[in-house]
């Protein structure tokens, strides 16, 4: 009995379409193939940088932990000589340690502290103090002064060795012994330094001398004439600044006055002869005059008419 058309076409249409599928299957299997295996490649590769990374990490980290023993050394060494203060010591090795990527080392950083807390900043305390005493009041430092400036330092009262330079300076002592002042030291630039007693101690008084010849001359006897008294003035004079100033100025006053005569006296005699030469023509106009008149009455006397 033959088959029925429609079941036959039925069939082949099924056979089409079961065809299709697999043929679809296979391209889905072959792209799921070609993805998978891109992603493996990826895989691979990002697999390989990571380990690329990890060796280079440790390559680095070792390459920081054979250097680290030098670093610290270096750095202590650097600290001891004042080349790197504590911060910078410090600071220097957590730099490094976070730069190779290696366990900050809380313990080292410790014994740079204690280094310095225990025996680099007492030390060095210790040596700006006398320095400062030395500097200042040119003197070595007492064992007392020494306790009070380390345990003001200590105490962050001074907190640099200018803090307690800054103090000696508004000290007794330094006043005592230097000058500080404006006027102190302008009068030592005018007059010299202060002269000193037995003890040693500034007297506030300075010594000046003077230059004689810096005085005009004068004519003994014009002076003994106006019956003035020129003072008579010593090499050098000692005495306060004011004392010297006021010296100083009687200088100046005598000099002026001994300019001033001489111009007053120069000034006299040429009025002198000028007044000379005045009278010596007044005789000599009354001379023509007379003569004048003479021939006035000998021409009178004859008569030409």
């Amino acid at each position: 009995m033959g088959m029925d058309s429609g079941l036959l076409f039925s069939m082949m249409m099924m056979q089409q379409q079961s065809a299709a599928q697999a043929q679809q299957n296979a391209m889905f299997e072959n792209i799921t193939n070609r993805n998978y295996a891109a992603q493996e490649r990826e895989q691979a590769r990002l697999d390989k940088i990571r380990e690329e990374e990890k060796a280079a990490e440790a390559a680095t980290k070792a390459a920081g932990e054979a250097g680290y023993k030098g670093l610290l050394g270096s750095t202590e060494t650097q600290l001891r000589k004042g080349l790197l203060n504590y911060t910078g010591a410090v600071d220097a090795v957590r730099s490094y340690r976070t730069k190779y990527g290696l366990t900050p080392s809380e313990e080292d950083v410790t014994s740079l502290t204690n280094l310095y807390t225990n025996e680099l900043q007492p030390q060095r305390q210790k040596t700006g103090i006398q320095s400062a005493y030395q500097e200042t009041l040119g003197r070595d430092v007492s064992e007392s002064e020494l306790q009070t400036a380390q345990d003001r330092f200590n105490q962050g009262y001074y907190t640099s060795v200018d803090d307690l330079k800054s103090s000696l300076y508004k000290g007794k002592e330094y006043t005592d012994k230097f000058n500080t002042s404006y006027l102190d030291n302008y009068y030592d630039t005018m007059f010299g330094k202060q002269t000193v007693d037995a003890e040693g101690k500034k007297t506030g008084q300075r010594t000046f001398k003077f230059n004689k010849s810096l005085l005009p001359s004068y004519d003994t006897a014009a002076v003994n004439k106006a019956k003035i008294n020129i003072p008579s003035f010593n090499d050098s004079t000692s005495g306060t600044p004011q004392e010297l100033q006021e010296q100083i100025q009687n200088v100046r006053d005598t000099r002026q006055y001994l300019y001033s005569a001489g111009l007053t006296n120069l000034q006299g005699e040429i009025d002198k002869e000028t007044q000379s030469l005045k009278n010596e023509g007044a005789k000599e106009l009354a001379r023509i005059e007379q003569g004048g008149g003479l021939y006035r009455q000998l021409v009178g006397a004859f008569n030409f008419s």
